[in-house]
C-alpha cells in the first residue's frame, strides 16, 4: 500500500507547481525545485548535480551542504557518494528523469541527524515533487530543441537563398562566415580558399574586406592550410588541455601562435566534395570549449553549402559567356512578354521546386547484403586443471551469471590425495608433540617443518579441488551446441570447453557494394529488421569497414605470401563487396544470433537534387576519365 502524502504537503506541491510552470529556463526550474525540496524535507541545505561526460557536475547549492562545498564534480559511484551521510547531517539523493527516461540530474538534500530519517509520507511527497519537476523539465527541453531546430533551418535556408541569388564568390563566402556567427559564438572567423597546399583568406566575419597585410591573418592562413591539408575536420577544445592526439599534434606546431593571438579553442572545417578540398572554414575563440557538438554540426552544414557554392561559382567563371549573351537576350525579351500574373505563379512554382530539391534533406540509405547476427561479446571457458567431466550443469541457450557453475570435473583422486596429506599433517604434529615431551628440540623442529610442508601441499590440492568446478567468467548465454556430449570427456587445462556470449547487444556483419562503400563511415546509424520481428526496428552504429573487398581478403588468407596482392585488383565490374561491422542494441534481447535480417545504413543527408544527379554524374565522370586517361 502506498504511504499517504505528508500533512501539509498538498499545499507545498501546489505552490511548487505554480512556480515550476512560471519557469522559462531549466536553471530557474532547478532553483525552484531545490528550494521547495529542502523545505519539504525540513532540511538545512542541498545541491543539484547534472550529468557531464559520464560524471556528475554540481550546478547549484542551497543552504549548507558540506559535500557540495568541497567538490564540484563526482565520478565513478557518484550517486552513492551523494547519498552518503555527513558527520553532522543525514543525506538523501534522488535522480530526476523526464517522462521519456532522459536523465536530468540528481538532487541531494541534507537534514540534521537530530531530526531523524524521513517518514514514508515525506518520501512519497518528495517523489511526487521530483516527478512533477521531471514533467516540466521535459517540456522545457522539448521546447528548446524545437526552437534550436527552427533556428538552424532558418540559417540553412538563408544561406541557400544567398547561394541561389548570386554567383559572386566573395559575397557567398562573406555570407557563410556571417551566418556562422549566428549559429555559435566565436571571436574570429574566416573562410579561405585552398589550392596547392596554400590558403587564401577571402572572407572574415564582421568585415567587408580582407586586409592582406594583417600579420594575424597570415598566421591564421598557416593554421588553416595545415588543417585543410589533413582533409578532415579538427576541433581544438582547449589549447591548455588537449583532449585528442590530433589536437596535440596541431598544438605542437601552433601553440605559440594561438597563445600570441589569445586563442584557446578553434574549429577548422575543410570544404570538401568528391573532387577534393576547395577551402576551409575557420572559427576561433578566446575561451575553451566554445562550440557544442550540435553547434559544430550546424557549422559543418554551412561548410557543405559553401562547398557547393564555390564549385558553382568556379564553373560559372569558366563558361564562355560571350557565346550565350545573344541567347540570354532573346530569352529575356520572351520573358518580358509573359503576363505579370503568370510570372508570379511561375516564380512561386520555381521557388517551391528549388526549395524541395535543395532544402529538404534526409539520410541516403545504403542496403547491406547477407547480414549475419552474432553476439557482440564472446568468452571462451577453459578449465584450470586437467580432469574428466563428471557433470554438465548448463545447456545450450541457458542464461548464466558471472561465477555460476557450468561444469564439474571428477575429484575422487584429488580428495584421496588431500586426505592422505591430512594424515601426514596429523602424524607430523603428533611427532612434534612427542619430541617436545622428550625435550628433543631437533626432532621437534624437523617434525614441525614436515607438518608445514604438508600444509602447503594441502593448500595446493585444495586450490586444484576448487578449480574442478568450472564457473562462468562473465555473464551471458551458453552458445556451445550439444553440451551433453561434453560428459565424460577428458578436459585439459587451458583447452576451450564452452563459449558464452552476451546478447544485450549484437554484432551484425554485412556486405556493401563498392559503389556505395565510400558513403559509409564509422558511427553512422544502422537500422535492422528481422523476419521474426517485422514490426520492430532496431538501431545501431557502424563500427568498422573492411579495407579490402570480401573476395580479395579471402584470397589473401589462402595465399602463402602477400607479394602478389597487386594481382587481386581487377577491372571495375561493380561486383566487389566490402564487409561492414555494426553494433545493434538489443536491450529486450528479442533478437537472437543467426536470425535472418535486413540492414540499412543511414549515410550523410542528401537532397532530392543530389539523389537525382548522383548516379548519372558518377557514370559521366567515370566515362570521361576512361576516355581521357
Amino acid at each position: 500500500m502506498t504511504p499517504p502524502i505528508a500533512p501539509g504537503a498538498y499545499e507545498a506541491l501546489h505552490d511548487a507547481t505554480l512556480e515550476f510552470l512560471e519557469a522559462r529556463t531549466t536553471v530557474q526550474l532547478w532553483q525552484a525545485l531545490l528550494g521547495h525540496a529542502i523545505n519539504l524535507v525540513e532540511g538545512h541545505g542541498g545541491s543539484f548535480w547534472v550529468p557531464d561526460a559520464g560524471a556528475l557536475k554540481r550546478v547549484m547549492v542551497g543552504g549548507t551542504d558540506e559535500l557540495a562545498r568541497e567538490v564540484d564534480r563526482l565520478e565513478g559511484d557518484a550517486q552513492e557518494r551523494l547519498a552518503a551521510d555527513a558527520p553532522s547531517s543525514l543525506a538523501l539523493a534522488r535522480e530526476i528523469r523526464t517522462p521519456d527516461k532522459r536523465s536530468i540530474g540528481v538532487i541531494r538534500l541534507c537534514r540534521d541527524r537530530s531530526d531523524g530519517p524521513l517518514s514514508e509520507g515525506a518520501l512519497e511527497s518528495l517523489a511526487a515533487l521530483l516527478k512533477l519537476a521531471g514533467l516540466v523539465t521535459g517540456a522545457l527541453v522539448r521546447e528548446g530543441d524545437l526552437q534550436l531546430k527552427a533556428r538552424d533551418f532558418n540559417l540553412v535556408a538563408e544561406l541557400s537563398r544567398e547561394v541561389t541569388a548570386t554567383l559572386d564568390l566573395d559575397r557567398v563566402l562573406r555570407a557563410v562566415v556571417n551566418l556562422a556567427a549566428r549559429a555559435l559564438t566565436f571571436d574570429r572567423g574566416a573562410l579561405a580558399l585552398y589550392e596547392d597546399g596554400r590558403c587564401d583568406i577571402r572572407a572574415v566575419s564582421g568585415a567587408d574586406k580582407v586586409d592582406a597585410n594583417d600579420l594575424r591573418l597570415r598566421d591564421l592562413a598557416e593554421r588553416a592550410g595545415w588543417a585543410a591539408g589533413r582533409g578532415a575536420g579538427l576541433y581544438v577544445s582547449d589549447r591548455e588541455d588537449p583532449a585528442t592526439d590530433d589536437e596535440r599534434v596541431f598544438l605542437q606546431f601552433f601553440s605559440g601562435d594561438l597563445e600570441a593571438d589569445e586563442t584557446r579553442s578553434g574549429l577548422y572545417l575543410p570544404l570538401r566534395d568528391e573532387e577534393g578540398i576547395v577551402g576551409i572554414l575557420v572559427l576561433e575563440a578566446q575561451r575553451a570549449e566554445f562550440a557544442t557538438e550540435h553547434q559544430r554540426n550546424v557549422a559543418e552544414i554551412l561548410a557543405n553549402q559553401a562547398t557547393v557554392a564555390i564549385r558553382n561559382a568556379r564553373l560559372y567563371s569558366q563558361v564562355p559567356l560571350v557565346d550565350v549573351l545573344g541567347a540570354l537576350g532573346e530569352r529575356r525579351r520572351a520573358f518580358r512578354q509573359i503576363p505579370k500574373r503568370k510570372k508570379q505563379m511561375l516564380a512561386a512554382a520555381v521557388a517551391v521546386v528549388l526549395a524541395a530539391l535543395t532544402l529538404i534533406r534526409w539520410p541516403l540509405r545504403v542496403d547491406g547484403r547477407d547480414p549475419l547476427l552474432l553476439p557482440a561479446e564472446r568468452v571462451i571457458v577453459r578449465p584450470l586443471v586437467d580432469g574428466q567431466v563428471e557433470q554438465v550443469l548448463v545447456h545450450t541457450g541457458d542464461r548464466v551469471e558471472q561465477g555460476a557453475p557450468l561444469l564439474r570435473l571428477r575429484v575422487a583422486e584429488m580428495r584421496g590425495a588431500r586426505n592422505a596429506v591430512d594424515a601426514e599433517i596429523v602424524s607430523a604434529e603428533r611427532e612434534a608433540t612427542l619430541a617436545a615431551t622428550r625435550r628433543d628440540a631437533v626432532g621437534e623442529r624437523i617434525a614441525r617443518s614436515n607438518a608445514e610442508t604438508a600444509r602447503q601441499r594441502r593448500a595446493v590440492l585444495t586450490s586444484e579441488l576448487n578449480a574442478t568446478v568450472i564457473r562462468a567468467p562473465a555473464a551471458g548465454i551458453v552458445l556451445t551446441e550439444q553440451t551433453d556430449e561434453l560428459l565424460e570427456q577428458r578436459a585439459l587445462a587451458g583447452a576451450p570447453l564452452l563459449m558464452l556470449g552476451r546478447t544485450d547487444s549484437l554484432e551484425v556483419t554485412f556486405n556493401v557494394p563498392q559503389r556505395d562503400v565510400a558513403r559509409v563511415a564509422s558511427a553512422q546509424r544502422v537500422r535492422l529488421r528481422a523476419e521474426a520481428l517485422p514490426q520492430q526496428t532496431f538501431e545501431g552504429r557502424v563500427l568498422s569497414i573492411a579495407p579490402l573487398p570480401l573476395a580479395a581478403s579471402q584470397q589473401l588468407l589462402a595465399m602463402p605470401a602477400l607479394a602478389s596482392t597487386a594481382s587481386l585488383v581487377t577491372a571495375d565490374t561493380g561486383a566487389a563487396q566490402f564487409t561492414v561491422r555494426a553494433l545493434v542494441a538489443n536491450p529486450a534481447q528479442l533478437l537472437r544470433p543467426g536470425m535472418h535480417s535486413y540492414v540499412r545504413v543511414l549515410t550523410a543527408p542528401a537532397s532530392l537534387a543530389e539523389r537525382l544527379v548522383r548516379r548519372p554524374l558518377r557514370s559521366a565522370r567515370l566515362l570521361f576519365w576512361r576516355l581521357t586517361a
